[in-house]
């Protein structure tokens, strides 16, 4: 037995020992191949990050010698230094001198390798050149190089200069278009119509030029402003908010969201609703008073919101009736559609304040059978208020 069990342990160290051998080289082996993958992804980025940074310095030591140099029409004049080998960019702001040297092969703000220097004395000295890369088929030559003498180039930049000089014009133009974007921006918009709560004066998809208003908005002008807090919670108190509020479901929000409505009502107006349509009481003498009204006519389902949106007072009361018409304070304007049957407005949700404002819809831009100023809208002055409807 003790021979079976020596020769057993003898068996089983060698098949250990072949089985660990076999490993071995395979792990080695894969450890080698994650090593060798590594190293190349290293050099690869290294390779990729190289050019960034050779751009990079190159800019950098570019400017540097342009600030050394100058800039444009300031810059040095290396006409007399160039040497051979030196690539130089000649300029020249007339036109007719432009046009003579362009005959001889000579284009203003291209890089040209200087091949030969005629004469070292500055009043005679004249040098062969040619283009320091491939131009265009109809301005390469069969003659190249082109001699010409340094003075009759007015400018001679190095290239470094020229590079350095295109580069900061580049940006500066850049950053003014984006000034000017910019400021427009904050002062025009140009604005999609997206439903009929403006029917006739703007249809859907019309298109709209909106500028942001300097002067406060008169009486009749259509402004873009953001949904104020109101009408989310005029939505809220809904019937359908308050419907959804019960099955736990979320209302539309109108975050986000921007809306154009007419001017009924400006600050010091005395502005109520009578029967849906707003209204701003102009004068009174007596019992006879005279309103401006603002003919929208009934919303599509009046029932969802509270009563008093549509009659802020008692209609079957035509005298006295200005004691109870609310005034506007400083900075609030009442707003409502020109088609109040799809108008979520200012009879529902109250005053809109200054600070949600945007500006003031001028002119239909798109289509072209819509395109001019906007039409004005369905406002009458009436003696007395009464329920008809235009």
């Amino acid at each position: 037995m003790k021979g079976y069990y020596c020769v057993l342990s003898i068996f089983s160290a060698a098949c250990c020992c072949q089985a660990v051998g076999a490993f071995a080289p395979s792990h080695y082996a894969a450890t080698q191949r994650r090593r060798i993958l590594h190293q190349r992804a290293v050099q690869n980025d290294a390779a990729e990050e190289q050019p960034q940074k050779n751009i990079f310095n190159t800019l950098r030591s570019n400017l540097k010698t342009a600030a050394d140099e100058g800039f444009g029409t300031r810059a040095r004049n290396v006409g007399d230094t160039m040497k051979i080998d030196d690539i130089v960019v000649p300029l020249c702001s007339n036109l007719e001198k432009r046009q003579s040297l362009a005959d001889r092969g000579i284009y203003p703000g291209v890089e040209y390798l200087i091949c030969d220097i005629d004469s070292e004395e500055e009043v005679d000295r004249s040098v062969s050149i040619r283009p320091a890369y491939p131009l265009r088929d109809y301005l390469e030559r069969s003659d190249w190089p082109v001699t010409v003498a340094v003075l009759d180039v007015p400018l001679w930049l190095a290239k470094a200069t020229y590079e350095a000089g295109t580069a900061v014009g580049t940006l500066m133009l850049a950053g003014t278009y984006l000034s000017i974007a910019a400021i427009l921006a904050s002062f025009i918009r140009i604005v999609v119509v997206p439903s009929e709560s403006m029917e006739p004066a703007l249809q859907p998809r019309d298109v709209v030029l909106v500028t942001r208003s300097i002067l406060p908005p008169r009486n009749g002008d259509v402004v873009f402003f953001n949904p104020p807090k109101e009408l989310d919670e005029a939505i809220a108190n809904s019937k359908v908010g308050k419907a959804a509020a019960a099955e736990n479901v979320q209302v539309v929000s109108t975050k986000g969201k921007q809306f154009l409505k007419r001017v009924v009502g400006v600050p010091g107006d005395r502005v109520g609703v009578f029967n849906s349509n707003p209204y701003v009481l102009l004068e009174c003498i007596g019992d006879d008073c005279t309103y401006r009204v603002d003919r929208t006519g009934e919303y599509s389902r009046p029932d969802m919101f509270d009563d008093e949106s549509w009659n802020r007072i008692s209609p079957t009361i035509n005298t006295n009736i200005h004691e109870d018409t609310e005034r506007l304070d400083r900075g609030e304007y009442f707003v409502a559609g020109d088609n109040g049957f799809r108008s979520v407005d200012s009879r529902v949700w109250g005053p809109l304040k200054k600070k949600y404002l945007f500006g003031t819809a001028q002119w239909v831009i798109f289509p072209a059978n819509h395109f001019g100023p906007i039409q004005p809208g369905p406002f009458s002055v009436e003696k007395g208020l009464s329920t008809e409807r235009n």
